[in-house]
């Protein structure tokens, strides 16, 4: 059997196109390998509380000093990449972000409080790839300190060159931590203020629904003791009339001088001409040794104005069609009840001519048989 002129060509063609599909992609191969091999490893390490033999299974450096005590203590910088880093190492004051984060001072910015306070004889070293490195630093307290808690953390920030949008050649520095709770002996104020702001009314189209009423709202931290807690608001009427109770927010912790902001909207509340808001923080022990610290609930109260303007609307709309049909209810009975017309008098009788003599009523029958003529 011959084979097929057609056939042959066809097969020919895919053959060649299997090929050339072979050949790109071993190509694309090599050359992601290639990249691959190029592109530097990636940097990883990690900062944890550590000791001279090692870390002790700390998260956190957690202290409880006096005024004007010094202690001498290790952080354990570990290199998990396949190349050495070069890391500095230097301390700073924590503080609350606008999202409720915890998070430190930049490195171009001092701190002022626990992180001025430690200090390292080397303040960068170089760590060799798959290993650690304890490091030890001191921690002074000031003999003025006041009691209470100070918060900061020790970073281990690794700077690298990068390329902007604009393609200029920019620092770029990243940084890991490990947070440093510092209580300093002395009198506890735990202390969180709630306060309200922008309070508002918003009203529903439909006058058998209730509204919602939104506001802002910031818990200061103006204590000594770090606190987390709930947010919570009452909402009432006149005489505390319809009152309600709504979880406005799980406060994350704030630490001493700061403040958490944010919004709130109470979804089903009625207008009741003014409403009465009472926020109130109900605080809990950031730290468990605070557990059995009291913990006093603060409040803030305001009022507005809600007026119905809704449902008076539509009970003057139906105050007006009561009116309109009484009063045409009155005019149809009206008319059903009124009076027949009294006959009007007619028109008084016209005198009787003089030539004809009317016959006198009066006059006896009898008499007039004597006024007959006399027989001739």
């Amino acid at each position: 059997m011959k084979p097929n002129p057609a056939l042959t060509a066809a097969s020919a063609a895919a053959l060649a196109v299997a090929l050339t599909a072979a050949a790109l992609l071993a190509a694309a191969s090599a050359a992601a390998q290639e990249a691959a091999e190029e592109e530097p490893a990636a940097v990883t390490w990690g900062v944890n509380p550590s000791s001279q033999d090692g870390p002790d299974g700390r998260a956190a450096f957690d202290y409880e000093l006096d005024p004007g005590e010094t202690l001498i203590d290790f952080v354990g910088v570990s290199n998990f990449g396949t190349a050495p880093i070069t890391v500095d190492l230097y301390a700073s004051d924590a503080y609350t972000t606008e999202t409720g984060a915890f998070d430190l001072l930049p490195s171009t910015e001092d701190p002022v409080d626990a992180g001025a306070w430690v200090g390292f004889n080397e303040s960068r070293v170089t760590i060799a790839p798959q290993t650690r490195l304890d490091v030890p630093f001191a921690l002074t307290v000031p003999a003025d300190a006041t009691p209470g808690d100070h918060v900061g953390g020790i970073v281990a920030a690794v700077t690298e060159t990068a390329t902007d949008a604009s393609g200029n050649e920019i620092q770029v520095e990243r940084r890991v931590g490990a947070r440093i709770h510092l209580r300093v002996t002395g009198e506890l104020d735990p202390a969180l203020v709630p306060e309200s702001d922008e309070e508002a009314f918003h009203y529903t189209w439909n006058p058998a629904a209730p509204g919602d009423l939104s506001f802002e709202y910031a818990v200061a931290n103006t204590g000594n003791v770090r606190l987390q807690g709930t947010l919570v608001a009452r909402v009432s009427g006149p005489w505390g009339l319809l009152e309600r109770e709504f979880t406005v927010a799980e406060l994350p912790q704030i630490l001493p001088g700061d403040r958490y902001e944010g919004e709130a909207r109470l979804e089903g509340v009625w207008p009741l001409l003014y409403e009465h808001l009472e926020l109130t923080v109900r605080p809990e022990a950031a730290n468990e040794a605070d557990s059995a610290v009291p913990l006093p609930s603060r409040s803030d109260e305001t009022t507005l104005w809600a007026p119905p303007w809704t449902q008076a609307a539509v009970l003057a709309l139906l105050a007006l069609a009561v009116w309109i049909w009484v009063k045409a209810r009155k005019r149809k009975r009206g008319k059903a009840v009124r009076p027949a017309p009294e006959p009007q008098p007619g028109p008084d009788p016209q005198p009787q001519s003089d030539s004809v003599e009317a016959p006198d009523s009066d006059s006896d029958p009898a008499d007039a048989s004597e006024k007959e003529p006399a027989e001739a």
